[in-house]
């Protein structure tokens, strides 16, 4: 469940193309892509969690039922979940992007969150000090800490940082053209509903590198109509 790296870049190159609006070079692609893709994963995160809040406080409306599985669709290809050896209690963590659970006791015991410096008032006192029933843990960096210190792995759930997408090519002796070589490509990891707004994006930063501002309004008339569509 991705999206093909090589279909988007040829989309793009057709739009530009289009109306003699310029080039973008596979590594200009590959670098505005991994910047278009982040955004979009950003987007899709912050309209989770607000999903998730107002779900939480009631404030559903009239079709909004439908709204959460949309958002949680383009999450998905992201998610991951890996176990994590502590010693001491503390461990490595996973390259990612956000932290959606951190559980021990094969998931039976979730694990709160804190923020370093509330441990030593925790740990103050035998009501508030951290057991293996109600165990914290704190992050720092690429470092997790978790008490008590008993416990000795973690299950992390979490949104993974995408692989940058690559455009691979083979370029022609002669003419100097670009030949795409499927063998070390990178597909975006975006779900395939997010690949009109990933074009859309792209295109909008192509105005930026290629100086034409025709581009960049096409794109956003694009957008606008592309929201339209949604909202209908």
């Amino acid at each position: 469940m991705a999206i093909d790296v090589n279909e988007v870049y040829t989309k793009v190159l057709s739009i530009l193309n289009k109306e003699s609006r310029g080039f973008l070079t596979p590594g200009e692609f590959n670098n505005i892509g991994s910047q278009v893709q982040l955004e979009l994963l950003d987007k899709a995160f912050y309209d989770y969690n607000r999903a998730v809040v107002r779900e939480s406080l009631g404030r559903t409306g009239e079709g909004y039922a439908d709204i959460p599985k949309k958002i949680q669709d383009k999450i998905d290809p992201f998610y991951a979940t890996e176990s994590v050896s502590l010693t001491s209690g503390v461990g490595t963590l996973p390259t990612f992007y956000n932290i959606i659970n951190i559980s021990a006791d094969s998931k039976l015991t979730q694990l709160e969150r804190i923020d370093k410096s509330k441990l030593s008032f925790l740990l103050s006192s035998p009501l508030t000090a951290p057991s293996s029933t109600f165990p914290i843990y704190y992050v720092t960096g690429s470092t997790v800490t978790v008490n008590p210190t008993t416990i000795s792995s973690i299950d992390i759930d979490y949104i993974s940082v995408p692989a940058d997408p690559k455009w691979n090519f083979d370029t022609d002796s002669t003419t100097g053209a670009f030949t795409y070589n499927a063998t070390g490509a990178v597909n975006f990891t975006l779900h395939p509903s997010e690949e009109v707004e990933l074009v859309i994006g792209i295109l909008k930063y192509a105005g930026v590198v290629i100086k034409d501002p025709s581009v960049l309004q096409m794109a956003t008339r694009e957008e606008q109509n592309n929201i339209n569509l949604e909202n209908q």
